[in-house]
């Protein structure tokens, strides 16, 4: 069963914003609603005593509605989806018509006698050329936005959290929900960090140069341009994922996160190549609950399995691909394979690398070797066998956790390094793992 829409994939599926407004008051207007597998389906009140009746095929997506509307999907489809996201669509057999209609499209798409060759359909280059021109409207107005900050100076103008909302939710309309997301966590910014200033111009200064790029998105490398899109929230298929040469490894679990942000629950999980050292990093999402549709391994276990890695100039997010094996534990972690970048200059060479290739990420993992946690007048390290350290983020708790198991010793951390500080995830020691 396909996990339900956030918010954000919604948005995007929006023909217009008009269409996503109107959806949002037909949510409470259904009369029957239905899942099973990847449908939905259902029937929605229309004016007078009109029943319109709704199927989504989530494969494709599809979108058919007995409605007069040209536009899709239309504001029933997203009405629907909303509800699917919010918990309100149960389980059930579905009625006859949907039925008919699934099997239609499977016929249509792929012939039965060659079910594996039919290629993916491609999206609508109409639909594709209406996004990209609402995005680009959006991102000029986020660019004069910007501009205009600069030119008054920061300590000039309202940081609070109504104006980046009010900013972000112009962001959503234009479908570029990735730069939603980084407007509306500049408000927490300047309300808890001491240097708030620096932060939300670095900030302001990625998002102009996403702008600029996506301007000259035509010009640049294939890999790069990618990464563009995906920064701005632009979906990629499973299947364009899948499709992507898979990378044999045996892949050592070394991180497991589950997180929650309004009923959206997102499961991430660190995983290193044990003979190629790369890295890689798999999230699942669940809305309103956190039961995930896929089990994986616990940390301080070994997968030998195929990844597919999302495409860009810095590919990290992947799909598990085909398992050769069952899951099996490991107790050591190698130092001296290529990427694994046991000590700072290593991993701090390597997150030079990756940002050079992408300068939008937010963070890259990072493994170290043989260091202590630090505390000292309220400041945080983790210091290396030289003396060097690193500073150390996470919450007090998490911290306190690794100077209690550390007592004193070193020990192996995994973790994400954002350019400032190691957000710790994980950690090994004698052969012991324990997430944090």
């Amino acid at each position: 069963m396909t996990s339900p829409w956030p918010p954000d994939r919604i948005a995007a599926a929006a023909p217009d914003p008009s269409s996503l407004t109107a959806a949002r008051g037909l949510v409470s207007g259904w009369i029957d609603t239905g899942r099973q597998d990847d449908a939905l389906w259902g029937e929605c009140h229309g004016r007078g005593t009109a029943v319109y009746r709704t199927a989504i095929d989530l494969d494709g997506p599809a979108y058919t509605c007995t409605c007069p509307s040209r536009k899709l999907p239309c504001k029933h489809a997203l009405a629907l989806l909303i509800r699917w996201s919010d918990g309100m669509v149960p389980e059930s057999d579905p009625p006859g018509s949907v039925t008919d209609w699934l099997t239609s499209r499977a016929a249509t798409t792929t012939p039965p006698d060659e079910p594996g060759d039919e290629p993916a359909k491609a999206p609508d280059p109409a639909t594709v050329q209406r996004r990209a021109e609402r995005a680009a409207a959006g991102l000029e107005d986020l660019d004069r936005w910007l501009t205009d900050r600069i030119r008054s100076g920061l300590g000039a103008v309202d940081h609070g959290y109504s104006t980046y909302d009010d900013i972000a939710a112009r962001m959503v309309d234009a479908q570029v929900p990735g730069v939603a997301s980084t407007l509306r966590a500049l408000a927490g910014v300047v309300a808890t960090e001491v240097d708030w200033p620096a932060r939300v111009l670095t900030e302001y200064a990625r998002l102009h140069l996403l702008v600029v790029a996506f301007r000259r998105l035509d010009d640049l490398p294939g890999p790069l341009a990618r990464s563009v899109r995906t920064h701005l929230g632009f979906p990629t298929r499973a299947d364009d994922v899948r499709s992507e040469p898979p990378v044999r490894d045996r892949w050592q679990v070394l991180a497991t996160r589950i997180s929650e942000d309004s009923r959206l629950f997102t499961r991430k999980v660190w995983l290193r190549g044990r003979n190629t050292g790369r890295w890689a990093i798999l999230l699942d999402f669940s809305h309103g609950t956190a039961r995930f549709p896929d089990a994986t391994p616990s940390p301080g276990m070994l997968v030998d399995a195929d990844l597919h890695f999302y495409p860009g100039a810095a590919p990290l997010r992947a799909l598990v691909g085909e398992r050769y094996a069952a899951p099996e534990p490991f107790t050591t972690l190698p130092a001296s394979l290529p990427g694994t970048a046991p000590d700072f200059d290593a991993a701090l060479d390597e997150y030079a690398r990756v940002l050079g290739a992408d300068p939008w990420i937010r963070s890259w993992p990072m493994l170290l070797d043989s260091v202590v946690p630090v505390e000292s007048g309220g400041t945080w390290h983790l210091v290396d066998r030289h003396g060097r350290a690193l500073p150390l983020g996470g919450d007090d708790d998490t911290r306190w956790r690794l100077v209690t198991v550390a007592g004193g010793h070193p020990l192996t951390v995994c973790g994400d390094w954002d350019g400032a500080r190691l957000a710790p995830a994980s950690l090994f020691t004698a052969g012991q793992e324990l997430s944090l």
